[in-house]
Order: structure tokens, then sequence, then C-alpha cells
């Protein structure tokens, strides 16, 4: 297949292409005419359309999920480059095609898998954190999800095999602050926390249609809910399993957003707890800024503004180039 990607896109050139349609909504632009907004994506990455003429002819013939095939010119808006669609038109991609459209990590996966299951089984002495563990890594419906998950719909690892790489840079992370902090930290606790704190996840998200969404239970009950039902289940299976070791791994889950506000029940109350929260915050927040400054690299070294960290980024490494 013949494919343009969104990354090989300039300005003011013709973006003859397929794309994956992420987001799709029919607006009302400032005098009132009607246009519809699109996010369209590829493995490259995410760009903004727009169609401004013809609505109703495009309204119904393709949904989020879709692939279409479009004729467009490109523009920069708001410092940002952008797709003006003149004609569109829904087409079916083969199985064996997906993976120009889907974004992945930029990890191998299998690697990063096995790199996990590595730190975890080496360095875990505690052999009732130890069976767990290998509960969870033994069960194989569980790594696949693991695997193909992203962290999050849309803020922070939000591709293919995000949930594996934010889950392998925690567990890293952790394994140095328990060592960095070795005479505070139960670095058992540690890892354990590190690798089973977005556990829920696996039930939160699912992909329908080639993008990601929130499963009902997901929506309902989230994931630090999910996760400290599913990790307590595998744990009663555990006998002998002690119940201040348990208590102290699902605290670190409860507590890992770090405030009520932000959807944690509680706040940490160890150091495991604590340190997982900030570099989880971290881990997440610096693949946010790699992603904004990614989005505007062709064009300039600052992002445009986001709302959800309300302020601009600047690409340090460019700047100083």
């Amino acid at each position: 297949m013949d494919k343009l990607f969104i990354s090989d896109l300039k300005e003011n050139e013709k973006a003859d292409s397929i794309f994956l349609v992420k987001n799709k909504s029919l607006l009302k632009g400032k005098t009132g005419k009607d246009y519809i907004s699109l996010k369209l994506s590829d493995k490259t990455g995410d760009i903004k359309a727009n169609i401004w003429d013809n609505t109703q002819k495009f309204a119904n013939i393709f949904e989020a999920g879709d692939f279409i095939r479009i004729k467009s010119k490109t523009s920069v808006f708001q410092n940002e480059l952008q797709l003006n669609i003149s004609d569109a038109e829904k087409i079916d991609v083969t199985s064996g095609d997906l993976c120009l459209f889907l974004r992945s990590s930029r990890f191998n996966i299998d690697d990063m898998y096995l790199e996990l299951c590595t730190i975890l089984r080496e360095n875990i002495k505690d052999k009732y954190i130890s069976e767990l563990i290998n509960s969870f890594l033994n069960d194989e419906h569980y790594t696949d999800k693991l695997k193909s998950l992203p962290a999050a719909k849309s803020i922070h690892h939000a591709y293919i095999g995000g949930l594996l790489e934010h889950t392998l840079s925690i567990v890293k992370a952790g394994l140095l602050m328990s060592m960095h902090y070795k005479d505070s930290v139960n670095k058992d606790v540690m890892l354990a926390s590190c690798f089973l704190h977005d556990a829920g996840k696996i039930q939160e998200l699912r992909f329908n249609k080639n993008i990601a969404e929130y499963s009902d239970e997901g929506r309902l009950l989230g994931h630090i809910v999910l996760g400290i039902n599913c990790i307590s289940k595998r744990i009663e299976s555990i006998k002998g399993f002690p119940e201040n070791l348990k208590i102290i791994i699902l605290h670190s889950i409860a507590s890992h957003h770090g405030e009520l506000e932000f959807g944690s029940p509680k706040r940490p109350k160890t150091i495991e707890a604590l340190i997982l929260h900030f570099i989880d915050n971290m881990d997440a927040r610096v693949n946010q800024f790699e992603g904004l400054t990614e989005e505007t690299a062709k064009v300039s070294y600052w992002s445009n503004y986001s709302k959800h960290l309300d302020r601009y980024i600047l690409d340090s490494k460019s700047y100083l180039v």
C-alpha cells in the first residue's frame, strides 16, 4: 500500500492518502456554517483535519474507527500543522496493513516484556510476593493485554504497548529508588507496587474498531478499584499470604494518584506508596512533554498550549542545537 505518513507532511502541500479516523465531530463555525472536525492518525502520530464544505455529504459515510482515503492540503493554524479535506471516502484496510495506521511504542514489545520479567524475577525475594507476581506473568490473557493496550486513552502512553512501556519504566525507576533509599524502602514491596499499580487498566480499557476506549467497568469503577479487586482475588488464592503484606501492597495501588481530587481514595502513607506516586506522575508527564513537542517539531521548538498541563512546552534539545 502506498502511504503518506503524518510525520512526512509539510506545510502547503497536497496530502492524498489513507488515515484512521480517531475522532469525528460535526461543529458550527463562527458564521454558523457546519463543518466536520477530525483527528486522523497513523503509526507516526495524529493530525487535526477539517472538512469545510459538503458536510452533509460526508456526515454519515464514515465514523470514528473507520479508515478513509482523503484528498487534502496542509496548512498551519496556531502553530500546528493540519489538513483541509476536499474529498473523503471510507475504505477497508487489510489486517496486514493495520501496522501502518496504529501507533505503537517505539520500543520492541517482546524486548520490553523480557526486561520486565527479568527485573521482577531476579530482584523479588519474598516468596509470597514472588508467587503473586508470577500469577500475573504466567497469565496469558493478562500479559497479552499488557503488551497491547495503551496506558491511557489519550493523556499519556496512548498507543499500542503503552501500558507495558509505562509499567516497565515505573518498575525500573522503582528499582533505582529502592536502592537509593535502601535503608527505608522494602524493595520487594516497591517492585510489586510498581508492577501492579495499573493492573486495573487491563479491565478499564479495550479496543473498539482500532480505537482505545473505556469499558463499562472502566467508566463506572475506574482502574484503581478494578486493580484492587483483581489483586485481592489473586492474593486470596495464595495460601498463607500475610495480611499486613496484602494491606501494604493494596495501599500503594489505592494511593498512587496521590490526592483525593485525582482519584485516589487515600493519600500515600508509606514510603513505597509515596515513591510510586511521584515516579508514576513523572513518567506520565515526561511522556506528555515528549508528545507535545513532537507534534510541532517541524514548525517550532515550542509546543501548542496544553489545556491539560496549563502551559506551553519547550523542546530544549532542539532549542539548544
